[in-house]
């Protein structure tokens, strides 16, 4: 047996890379006076169970303060970091790195653009995936869809609407005119949460192979893809008493 293939932990890993298009530099984007990428960084430095925090980048000061809030730093390639890479990508990457990670090893996945997360729902989620180690490629946070997906349509390149499911996948004719009731409920990935072992991204050249465990999440939750998200976190904990678990994270460095 290789070296390599001996499982040592769970890994956090922080997928943190500088480019953002929708908000510039989102990762260092002020939340209640800490850095976003500082929330995902410190929930996991609470975890028993995390041995390690990566935060895999290839921007110096993304790293600079990634250091500070306590996080073990990987240099991203630069061409791993673009607008088109895919997760696989880096995640493979950490396999040939100077401290290198497990094949076997189970990554924790937790983008900085999620900051608000309660450490015992991620315990909760990581107590799931060990009941179904072996039956699963992977586990996915999700939340249930308010907007009836099999009514969805595409639109093709002579301006025509398609139906974007079909009776195939739904087992119901016709889906888009379907009573809803006949419908089955869908849900989406929030981004959460991602656990999976790196063999599986080696395997199938991404995070999720073809058996996703769901993990179902309902509490508050809020992931940041323009600025107006930040204020919604803002507004929202200003009309409601904070859990007692919430924090804002803290440099250690």
């Amino acid at each position: 047996m290789k070296k390599q293939d001996v499982a040592t932990g769970v890994v956090a890993v922080i997928p943190a890379r500088g480019g953002s298009k929708s908000i510039p530099r989102k990762n260092l984007l002020p939340l209640f006076g800490a850095p976003l990428l500082a929330f995902s960084i410190d929930v996991a430095r609470q975890l028993s169970f995390v041995k390690r925090v990566i935060v895999s980048t290839e921007d110096e000061e993304i790293a600079k303060v990634a250091t500070m809030y306590g996080a073990e730093i990987v240099q991203r390639p630069p061409d791993l970091a673009s607008d088109y890479s895919r997760d696989d990508s880096f995640l493979t990457h950490l396999l040939t790195i100077e401290k290198p990670v497990s094949l076997n090893e189970v990554i924790m996945l937790l983008r900085p653009t999620h900051p608000i997360r309660n450490p015992l729902t991620l315990s909760n989620a990581y107590s799931l995936y060990l009941k179904n180690k072996g039956k699963c490629d992977s586990l996915r946070s999700m939340k249930k869809s308010t907007e009836i997906i099999f009514k969805t349509w595409t639109i093709d390149s002579e301006g025509f609407a398609l139906p974007a499911f079909d009776s195939e996948i739904t087992s119901v004719e016709d889906p888009c005119n379907a009573p809803r009731q006949l419908l089955p409920d869908t849900f989406y990935q929030d981004g959460y949460v991602e656990i999976f072992p790196l063999s599986t991204v080696e395997k199938f050249k991404s995070t999720s192979g073809t058996r996703v465990l769901p993990f179902i999440v309902s509490e508050y939750s809020q992931d940041v893809d323009y600025v107006n998200d930040v204020d919604a976190i803002v507004s929202y904990f200003s009309k409601n008493e904070p859990p007692n678990w919430f924090r804002v994270p803290k440099k250690v460095k």
